[in-house]
């Protein structure tokens, strides 16, 4: 099996390793014992906003909000005009 080049923005942990998300490390599997080439790159914060997929219009939209806190308040929104209507 081939994997092709994959890049994605990792974490470096407390103990030097690096968090692989689950995705690659099922693929992983496929090639145990393999060698693969890796380039670590660091990465300031405003490089990690330009990539992101919600660079632009939306990239400080929700800036320290996680995903529930978000989604409540869309929901709450969505609710509050819902309400209006009637």
């Amino acid at each position: 099996m081939k994997l092709k080049a994959v890049e994605y923005l990792a974490n470096v942990l407390p103990d030097g390793h690096l968090s692989i998300p689950e995705e690659i490390r099922g693929k992983l599997k496929h090639i145990a014992r393999k060698k693969v080439r890796v380039s670590i790159e660091v990465v300031s914060e405003q490089d990690v906003k330009t990539k992101h997929p919600a660079y632009g219009i939306w990239a400080d939209r929700f800036s320290g909000k996680n995903s529930a806190e978000i989604a409540g308040e869309l929901r709450n929104q969505i609710e509050s005009r819902a309400d209006e209507t009637r």
